[in-house]
């Protein structure tokens, strides 16, 4: 179950300096609890054609806040259970729906948003690239590499790699309802114009990957109707300007 102890369980967006993730061996007792009915609705998913992975992804079970920081526990969950989770409305389970985003700025300050395809998690929303932490993040002590977990999502969707942003130290930890997202801050020496370009184009020419579109916004009045998942707003209305 959640550790209820720390602010950060509130509806909130945090500055961090560090963050400390460890996957748990401890099972999800909800997943055991409705497995007949998660293989129903997952057979019934496949059918309507949606070609979701089921493969292991982590999520959110214990939280403690120090003075330096936040110690994360994550639990490993067959995505199906997650994906059943999601369509019940996440229910009251003791979990949240922890995943890495990417905080990519232009060297004028916008902020990169992308839109995912049809047939996926994030489907019409605009939303900070990212994802789920799953088992290539996890290392042979059982710590999560959040950075290093955040930086491949965001190659693999937008192509901007080592070469094209710089770090920035520290984190932004979003709470939005069962949302928490562990952003990481990355900076392109780009203007936000030649930055949108260089990341559509690689949209452009990988047809077969996630996403479809992308655009960059400076203030909250950029956004302003824009379809998005709920910790997105959260965050980008904590560190942009009204106009």
């Amino acid at each position: 179950m959640l550790t209820q102890s720390t602010s950060i369980l509130s509806n909130d967006v945090t500055s961090m300096t560090a963050l400390r993730l460890c996957a748990s061996p401890q099972p999800w007792d909800y997943a055991d609890r409705n497995c007949a009915a998660i293989e129903d609705h997952w057979r019934s998913v496949l059918a309507s054609g949606a070609s979701y992975f089921n493969g292991t992804v982590y999520l959110t079970r214990d939280i403690v806040r120090d003075d330096t920081g936040l110690n994360v526990q994550l639990s490993p969950v067959a995505f199906k259970a997650y994906l059943y989770w999601r369509d019940q409305g996440f229910p009251d389970v003791g979990m949240l729906d922890g995943f890495g985003s990417g905080l990519i700025r232009s060297a004028d300050g916008a902020i990169v948003l992308v839109r995912q395809r049809p047939g996926n998690i994030n489907s019409g929303l605009y939303y900070l690239p990212g994802g789920f932490i799953d088992p290539r993040d996890v290392g042979a002590d059982g710590t999560i590499d959040i950075r290093a977990s955040v930086v491949r999502e965001v190659q693999e969707e937008t192509g901007l790699g080592s070469a094209d942003v710089v770090l920035d130290p520290g984190f932004w930890v979003t709470r939005a309802g069962v949302q928490l997202s562990f952003a990481v801050g990355l900076r392109s020496s780009l203007g936000c114009d030649d930055l949108l370009a260089q990341v559509r184009l690689h949209i452009r020419d990988h047809p077969e990957g996630e996403l479809e579109d992308a655009l960059v916004v400076r203030a909250a009045s950029d956004y302003v109707g824009l379809p998005m998942p709920p910790y997105a707003r959260a965050l980008l209305s904590t560190i942009l300007p009204e106009t």
